[in-house]
């Protein structure tokens, strides 16, 4: 299992692909999965400018 630290890293790196096309948009949320099967869920806030990491959950699947 991951610490709160590597979830945000690696959620961090993978940003750049969920940034919404519509500037309005103040949220956004996606789900990753780390092998073999750790699945996990973070939330984004878009502050002036810039995004920033919320908050992660584990996901059951």
């Amino acid at each position: 299992m991951l610490n709160d630290r590597q979830i945000k890293e690696i959620a961090d790196s993978l940003l750049p692909t969920f940034i919404p096309k519509n500037d309005a948009e103040t949220e956004l949320t996606f789900n990753f999965t780390v092998p073999p099967n750790h699945t996990y869920k973070v939330w984004y806030e878009k502050r002036h400018t810039t995004w920033v990491f919320v908050k992660s959950e584990k996901v059951k699947i």
